[in-house]
């Protein structure tokens, strides 16, 4: 009897331990209600006391929790409608507050449904689409833009664009981000909801079609500016290379001229040399030089038209007749 006396006891005490003590992990913090009303927190991980039956523990996150919204359509302040998915980070800055106030962390992601959704709204209602987009006026890092740069430089685009003065950064996409925080977190400060927002952000932007359009639009124009660009400089870059191969071809045959007019000259200087050496070494060649001459001019001074008397006493006539192969005596001599 003792025993089971002693056992029931030790049951008793047990269940009264056991009940009177929770256990905080890392990452977590806890509220002690009694009979549903808050007395006391526990942010630092380890085993903790508590009145059994009549105090209660609930565990609460202390990490950064995220928070995914859903993507709205909403206007800009250029009238440009678009679709913006918002991410965003927030903790439990006040776990007493956020109990009273909240009760769970899933009613707290339905305030910052409202509260992000609302802020995200008016601060781009303010800002123009490029705002959403961009942040700086800083040109993209992206192939072609370089070529866009340099046909502004060198006033191939059209300054007077308007689509162009309306897209110029003003506000910047990292100065709405911070906007958007700083609302946020007036309204949780302002209701008291022992929340705090650590960081949001534009998850996606997207277009309706109409804007799509328009914006797939500019991109094509500037593509055919390009390459216009392209087509001009290519045409000028084969104008330069043509011009130079011309060059380089005429210096190349006026090159080659001079040096087959000096390479002529030379070997007409040694023909002349060699005929002169041939014809004046012995007194027949020099007779068969001046045959050959005789020749030369009789042929380049009788056209086929020519009409001649010849004597039988003329050189000429003596000359055909030895080709002839009959030879004309000469004339006696005429006696004084």
């Amino acid at each position: 009897m003792i025993r089971i006396i002693t056992g029931f006891c030790g049951l008793i005490a047990g269940i009264l331990l056991w009940s009177s003590i929770y256990v905080v992990p890392e990452g977590k913090q806890a509220v002690l209600t009694q009979f549903g009303r808050p007395v006391r927190t526990a942010t630092d991980p380890g085993i903790y006391f508590k009145i059994p039956f009549t105090q209660q523990a609930t565990l609460l996150e202390k990490r950064i929790l995220p928070w995914d919204g859903n993507a709205e359509s909403m206007q800009t302040g250029d009238k440009k409608r678009i679709f913006i998915d918002v991410w965003a980070r927030w903790k439990i800055s006040d776990a007493q507050v956020f109990y009273q106030a909240v009760r769970t962390e899933r009613a707290g992601q339905k305030i910052l449904d409202d509260l992000v959704d609302s802020a995200v709204r008016d601060v781009v209602a303010q800002n123009n689409l490029i705002d959403v987009v961009r942040t700086s006026n800083v040109s993209l890092e992206i192939p072609g833009d370089e070529e866009i740069a340099r046909m502004k430089a060198t006033g191939g685009a059209r300054k007077n664009d308007a689509q162009a003065a309306r897209d110029v950064v003003t506000t910047g996409r990292a100065n709405m981000e911070a906007r958007i925080l700083k609302s946020v977190r007036m309204d949780l400060n302002e209701n008291n909801y022992g929340m705090e927002l650590v960081d949001v952000h534009f998850k996606r932007v997207n277009y309706i079609e109409s804007v799509k359009e328009t914006v797939y639009g500019r991109m094509r124009s500037e593509r055919f500016v390009i390459a216009r660009l392209l087509e001009s400089e290519a045409q000028e870059e084969g104008s330069k290379i043509q011009g130079a191969m011309l060059l380089e071809l005429g210096t190349i045959e006026g090159d080659m001229k001079q040096q087959s007019a000096a390479i002529r000259g030379k070997a007409d200087a040694e023909v002349i040399r060699l005929t002169a050496e041939a014809y004046g070494s012995t007194p027949q060649a020099i007779d068969f030089y001046q045959f050959l001459r005789q020749l030369d001019i009789y042929r380049q001074s009788f056209g086929a038209g020519t009409r001649l008397i010849l004597s039988t006493e003329s050189d000429l006539m003596r000359m055909l007749k030895k080709v002839e192969g009959v030879t004309v005596p000469d004339s006696p001599a005429k006696t004084p």
